[in-house]
């Protein structure tokens, strides 16, 4: 059974730590344009049962992404869908992307302290951080650099982790940002030919320590449901509570 409040207030920090840089507020639906980088923010988002009938504002919402020469994207939520889903795929829109929503709390597994030095940054990440991020991540300098404008519309309390490796170079960085209380952990990643050395697990710890000593009193991520080596470190962190998982309906 969902944990409506708890699940509200995942979803919020979760929205909150990754903004768009263009968004629509239409019928209670959020529609998001981050230049197509990745489905989060390029996607619908049902906020609330909204004022108009679901066919008008499925209409409406894939007229503004053609506009835009992108494909409709809509986020499925458990808690909010109604029958958008099914509406979609009578439509003949395809399933993909179903990810997790984990919760940690801090009163039950208090965050451990990282076997391993990380360095971290407040509010705003180095030069070095973001173009470790897009060496590490696989993407180009122009889709890292749209991801990085992202970080500029920041509103929240934020810290950016880094773990150097033998040579001194970054090979493990994460984010997390806090809202109301809970921090939300993105863009975990390391380097292939520097996995399971614990890289990955150090940024996180170094964060939720830093969340913790801010006075958040939770954490969650969302991760993709067939990422089970990234499930299974996160479950051994703290992460032993789902919440509630969502998938896309894409045109």
């Amino acid at each position: 059974m969902l944990d409506d409040i708890l699940c509200k207030r995942a979803e919020e920090a979760c929205l909150n730590t990754w903004p768009a840089i263009k968004e629509v507020f239409y019928g209670d639906w959020l529609i998001r344009f981050a230049a197509g980088q990745t489905r989060r923010t390029n996607s619908v988002n049902v906020i609330g049962p909204g004022r108009f009938a679901v066919d008008t504002k499925i209409v409406h919402c894939e007229q503004i992404y053609r506009a835009c020469g992108q494909p409709a994207y809509f986020r499925i939520l458990p808690m909010r869908d109604g029958d958008l889903d099914s509406r979609l795929a009578e439509r003949g829109y395809s399933k993909e992307g179903e990810t997790l929503t984990l919760f940690m709390d801090f009163a039950q597994v208090p965050p451990a302290v990282p076997d391993q030095a990380v360095e971290l940054h407040e509010e705003l990440p180095t030069r070095e951080w973001r173009q470790a991020h897009i060496r590490l991540s696989g993407r180009t300098q122009a889709e890292g650099f749209v991801l990085h404008d992202i970080l500029n519309l920041l509103a929240l309390p934020a810290a950016f982790a880094a773990v150097r490796d033998e040579t001194g170079a970054i090979a493990s960085v994460a984010f997390g940002a806090i809202h109301a209380g809970m921090v939300c952990l993105q863009w975990v990643v390391t380097a292939e030919a520097a996995r399971r050395r614990g890289y990955s697990r150090a940024t996180i710890l170094a964060l939720l320590g830093w969340a913790a000593r801010a006075g958040a009193s939770g954490a969650c991520l969302q991760v993709v449901a067939e990422n089970f080596p990234a499930i299974h470190l996160y479950s051994a962190i703290g992460f032993d509570r789902e919440l509630y998982r969502y998938h896309y309906r894409v045109a």
